[in-house]
């Protein structure tokens, strides 16, 4: 018997359903344009809220605020201020009162009590999701910190850094090792993104503030070292994720580093003594608090494609 019929109802059926497929992928198109378009429009614009910790080094907290208030990406400077013995200098009470023209505004947040868990406090009046986390002697360019921004507002529960660093197991020991940045090159893998220069969203400063127990202890321990706030901070949001953070490549200028060797009054905690085997040991203190090792490593890093040509 003939099959030319089967045939021609097989092609009829097919025909249909392309033009059904073709029907249904021009809604779709439709829909996907009127709801993803002003999402878009909405992360560009948004920006970041610029939060530099600071201590005792005005000169540097000048340049910083000079830099990152005339971001476009940026929406406020808020400048952490924790030292108790010291008021804010007058230049930085002058500019808060004043905000000149195409600059962002500058906010304070003054607190009693020095303690490195202040640049993770809640903040008074955020203006958006995106918190830059910033030291004052770190600067990344405008075009970098727009370039972060936005690759945050692609997930915005995770850490996104310029700084990575690498978590590994010391068997020798059954703890934790805290590496330098030449064991991320050497190895291809990270653990953490610094908070030195990292964007977070605001509501894990509620979590890292709360009264959760173990937090509780986690925080009394970084006040007692003076160290590990920002390990603290990796912890919750590995806990939170159970991904790794995201390494973005942006260029940055790290002064408190660069001028160790001229200037001690900018040399930052990393310069100190012990400073690894400290960090390795709030590796173990939070592991054991957390009940388990949160960080993931990673391996990915993030690259604007017209810098890979360079």
């Amino acid at each position: 018997m003939p099959r030319q019929p089967l045939c021609g109802s097989i092609g009829a059926s097919a025909f249909v359903l392309l033009c059904f497929a073709l029907f249904l992928r021009a809604q779709l198109a439709v829909n996907l344009r009127a709801t993803v378009a002003p999402l878009l429009q909405r992360v560009v614009q948004d920006g970041c809220s610029i939060r530099v910790n600071t201590f005792r080094r005005n000169d540097l907290l000048a340049r910083s605020i000079d830099h990152y208030d005339r971001c476009e990406a940026s929406t406020e400077v808020v400048v952490v201020w924790s030292d108790a013995m010291h008021a804010p200098p007058r230049w930085l009470e002058r500019r808060i009162a004043t905000r000149p023209e195409g600059r962002a505004p500058v906010r304070l947040e003054r607190f009693r009590v020095d303690s490195l868990n202040n640049r993770f406090a809640p903040m008074q009046s955020p203006t958006t999701d995106a918190i830059f986390s910033i030291d004052d002697d770190l600067f990344v360019s405008c075009e970098a910190l727009r370039h972060i921004t936005n690759a945050w507002s692609t997930n915005p529960l995770k850490m996104v850094g310029v700084v990575p660093r690498l978590v590994v197991r010391n068997t020798k020991r059954s703890s934790w090792r805290y590496l330098r940045w030449w064991h991320v090159w050497w190895n291809g893998a990270y653990s953490l993104v610094l908070t030195k220069a990292c964007m977070i969203h605001r509501q894990y400063l509620d979590t890292y503030s709360s009264a959760v127990p173990a937090l509780v202890r986690a925080r009394e321990h970084v006040d007692m070292h003076r160290n590990c706030e920002d390990l603290l901070m990796a912890f919750i949001v590995a806990n939170a994720t159970q991904t790794p953070p995201l390494w973005v490549y942006a260029p940055y200028k790290d002064y408190g580093q660069n001028v160790l060797a001229r200037d001690s009054a900018h040399k930052g905690i990393s310069a100190n003594n012990g400073h690894i085997e400290a960090r390795s040991d709030c590796l173990v203190v939070f592991t054991e608090l957390f009940g388990f090792m949160p960080l993931v490593p990673g391996h990915a890093k993030l690259i604007d494609a017209r810098a890979a040509w360079i």
